[in-house]
C-alpha cells in the first residue's frame, strides 16, 4: 500500500521529469531558431574596411591618423592607405588624390581630388565581409573646410552609398556621376556635373539634377536649385568611346618606325584613353574636340585634366621641350581677334637643362613650364585659363575654337580618364 509521502515523492519526481523534458524542448527550440538567426544576422551584417588610399597630387599632404599621429606624403612617394578616424590635411600649396577600392577587388569605387587649404576626415568606410551578404558599402566623409570633387564611375552591382558631412549640412550621393562640394565658415556649396545628390540642412532638403547646384549658408536651408558652371567639353570621361572626339593620324619621323596604339580602355574599372608607342625616332598623335563657344562674358573658365603617365623614354620632353608624353591644347580666339593657342605640358622623368628645356624652344604658343608628375600614379590638373592667361601677359579669350590632347615623344604610354572645361558665365 503507498503511502501518502511516497505518493508525494512519486508527483515531484513527474512534475521534475516534464520541467526537464518541457525546458529541454524549450531550450532546443530557442537554439533550432536563434543560432540560424543570429548567424545570418552575422553574416549579414559584418563589415570590414574598404580600401582608401591618398597621395599626394602636389605639395605635401598631412594625414593625421585616429592615434593622433601625424604623417606626411609627398609628392613622389607611393600613396598610403587610411581607416575611419583620420583626416585627410592640405595647404594652400597641396593637393591630394584619394582613392577608394573594395576590399579585395582593384575596381574603383570613388575618387576625391581634394584641393588646396582643405581639411576633410574619414568617419566611415565599411564593405561587407562576405560576399553574399546583401549589405550595401558605405563611405561617410566629414569636410570641415575646403573644396573637394568627387567622381563616381559606373557602380558594380552591390549599391555603394556616400555621405559627405559639412558645417552647415549633409550630401547624399548614390548615383555615377561628378560632385563638387565646397565648404567655408559661411557656407557650403554642391554642384552636380552629372548624376543626382541629395542635399539636407536644418530639416529642409533639395535633390540635385546634373547642371545643378545648392547653396546652404550657415543656420540656413539649402537653395533651390540653380544653374551651375557649363562644362564645354562633352564626353570628356570616354564613358560614350569615342563620340565627340576626332582622332588624327600618327605622325612618324622615321619610315622604318612603327606607329603607336591609341584607343579607349578601360582601367580599374573606369574608361580612360589610352595612347601608347614603342620605338625610335619622334611619334606624335592627338585626339581634338570641335568647340566653338563664345566665353567673352565668362567669369571662370576651369581646365580639369585627370591623367596618368606610365612611361617615356625621353627625359623631360626632349631637347626641343616639344614632345611630352601628353599635351592638352587650347585653340582660341582672344579678345583682339588673333587666333591663338595656349599649351600645357606634363612628363613623369628627367631633369631640366639646357639640353631638356622645359618648354617647347619653337612652338608658337602660349605656355608656361611643363609639369613634372610622378610616374604611374593618377594625377589631376586644374587651372584657371581666365587668370592663367592674365598671369602670363595676353589678351583674354572671346571664343574657343577646339580642345586637343597630343601625346608625343619615342617611346611612352599615357593615360587620360578626364578633361573637363568648366565655364562660369
Amino acid at each position: 500500500m503507498t503511502t501518502e509521502r511516497e505518493e508525494r515523492s512519486m508527483a515531484s519526481r513527474q512534475r521534475l521529469g516534464w520541467t526537464v523534458l518541457l525546458s529541454s524542448f524549450t531550450v532546443c527550440m530557442i537554439l533550432t531558431v536563434a543560432v540560424p538567426f543570429t548567424v545570418n544576422a552575422y553574416l549579414q551584417n559584418a563589415t570590414k574596411f574598404l580600401v582608401v588610399a591618398v597621395q599626394a597630387n602636389q605639395g605635401t599632404v598631412g594625414i593625421d591618423t585616429a592615434s593622433d599621429v601625424r604623417q606626411a606624403i609627398l609628392v613622389g612617394q607611393p600613396g598610403k592607405t587610411i581607416e575611419p578616424g583620420a583626416s585627410i590635411l592640405t595647404d594652400a600649396t597641396a593637393t591630394a588624390l584619394v582613392s577608394v577600392f573594395p576590399p579585395d577587388s582593384d575596381r574603383l569605387l570613388s575618387r576625391l581630388q581634394v584641393y588646396g587649404n582643405t581639411s576633410v576626415s574619414l568617419e566611415q568606410a565599411d564593405s561587407p565581409r562576405f560576399t553574399f551578404s546583401d549589405a550595401g558599402q558605405e563611405l561617410r566623409l566629414d569636410l570641415e573646410t575646403g573644396r573637394m570633387r568627387l567622381m563616381v564611375p559606373e557602380l558594380p552591382e552591390r549599391p555603394y552609398l556616400i555621405v559627405i558631412t559639412t558645417p552647415q549640412s549633409k550630401i547624399t550621393v548614390e548615383t555615377p556621376g561628378q560632385y563638387s562640394i565646397t565648404a567655408t565658415n559661411a557656407n557650403t556649396q554642391v554642384t552636380v556635373q552629372d548624376g543626382l545628390a541629395h542635399v539636407v540642412a536644418q530639416d529642409h532638403y533639395v535633390d540635385l539634377d546634373p547642371g545643378e547646384r545648392s547653396l546652404v549658408p550657415t543656420d540656413g536651408i539649402p537653395s533651390v536649385p540653380l544653374e551651375t558652371e557649363r562644362n564645354l567639353v562633352e564626353n570628356g570621361d570616354f564613358s560614350d568611346g569615342w563620340s565627340r572626339w576626332q582622332q588624327y593620324t600618327w605622325e612618324i619621323e622615321r619610315a622604318d618606325q612603327p606607329a603607336g596604339q591609341i584607343d579607349v580602355v578601360t582601367t580599374d574599372g573606369v574608361s580612360a584613353l589610352f595612347i601608347g608607342r614603342q620605338g625610335e625616332g619622334h611619334a606624335d598623335v592627338k585626339v581634338r574636340q570641335s568647340i566653338n563657344q563664345n566665353v567673352a562674358d565668362y567669369s571662370t573658365l576651369s581646365l580639369q585634366l585627370t591623367f596618368r603617365i606610365m612611361g617615356q623614354s625621353l627625359g623631360v620632353c626632349g631637347v626641343q621641350g616639344s614632345e611630352c608624353p601628353i599635351f592638352v591644347k587650347i585653340n582660341y580666339l582672344d579678345q583682339t581677334g588673333a587666333i591663338r593657342t595656349w599649351q600645357h605640358g606634363f612628363y613623369g622623368t628627367g631633369t631640366v637643362s639646357e639640353d631638356a628645356p622645359d618648354t617647347c624652344a619653337f612652338c608658337s604658343v602660349v605656355q608656361s613650364p611643363h609639369d613634372l608628375v610622378t610616374l604611374g600614379q593618377v594625377q589631376f590638373f586644374d587651372v584657371n585659363l581666365l587668370e592663367e592667361l592674365a598671369r602670363l601677359g595676353v589678351p583674354p579669350i572671346s571664343m574657343i575654337e577646339s580642345i586637343e590632347l597630343v601625346a608625343s615623344g619615342h617611346s611612352f604610354e599615357v593615360e587620360v580618364v578626364e578633361v573637363a572645361l568648366i565655364g562660369d558665365e
